[in-house]
């Protein structure tokens, strides 16, 4: 089984074009919409784990905060070096192997990073080691409830209670699969066992249009992926 990242190295040179439909593009902007409702600071410091290609890069520097990109994919990271040039302080590793002094205000981990993350215990004690207190953590995972219907409809019996049981299921492309971890809502609420506090739970990907996708994300079982806020409480 491949890392995830090696997997966006495959697809790297193709990633951005992927993303650029109606679909993605309604679903970022919701998710945009949610975010602006929840940042009230300025001058901040961000990192933006799983950095990719840049998307969110672009997004918090329009804000003028302070940008710092952490990407495993070495050849994810070069396309947004193209793009950004020193506007970005950039690391090519894994949050695991993360090694800083820094602390951030905002932590932006975006397209299903902690799902993809093998120690998800190991993540998020290091997360709650580098962020400030009363900072804001953002995130879109792989939702449980839309993942069940498909390992319920294309699974095995063995998958399916692999699933059950662990909340793991496979994804990918014809390019490689990869472990996913699909996150219930108590999934996320359980993170604050880590000193966090939730703020907001919504689905995600549920319609083109942007009005609709945002009227619909409350009902979270729905979404093929869930996003969530929190606040660092310590």
């Amino acid at each position: 089984m491949m890392k995830s990242y090696e997997y966006y190295d495959r697809i790297a040179y193709m990633y951005d074009e992927m993303y650029n439909n109606k679909k993605w593009l309604t679903l970022r902007k919701a998710v945009e919409h949610y975010m602006d409702k929840t940042i009230n600071m300025k001058n901040a410091k961000v990192l933006d784990v799983g950095s990719g290609t840049g998307y969110w890069l672009e997004y918090f520097l329009n804000k003028d905060f302070s940008v710092y990109a952490l990407e495993p994919s070495a050849k994810m990271i070069e396309f947004a070096k193209e793009k950004f040039k020193d506007k970005v302080k950039y690391f090519n590793t894994t949050i695991e192997n993360f090694d800083t002094y820094d602390k951030f205000d905002v932590l932006n981990i975006q397209g299903d990073v902690l799902s993809y993350v093998e120690d998800l215990d190991l993540v998020m004690k290091k997360l709650s080691n580098i962020i400030n207190k009363d900072g804001l953590l953002f995130a879109t995972v792989d939702s449980y409830y839309y993942m069940r219907k498909l390992v319920k409809k294309y699974g095995s019996r063995r998958e399916m209670e692999i699933f059950e049981k662990y909340h793991i299921t496979t994804v990918g492309s014809q390019y490689g699969v990869f472990n996913s971890r699909c996150f219930t809502l108590e999934d996320i609420k359980d993170l604050e066992k880590y000193g966090f506090q939730v703020l907001e739970i919504r689905g995600c990907g549920y319609s083109n249009n942007l009005e609709e996708e945002i009227e619909k994300s409350y009902n979270i079982v729905l979404g093929e992926h869930i996003y969530f806020s929190l606040r660092y409480l310590k």
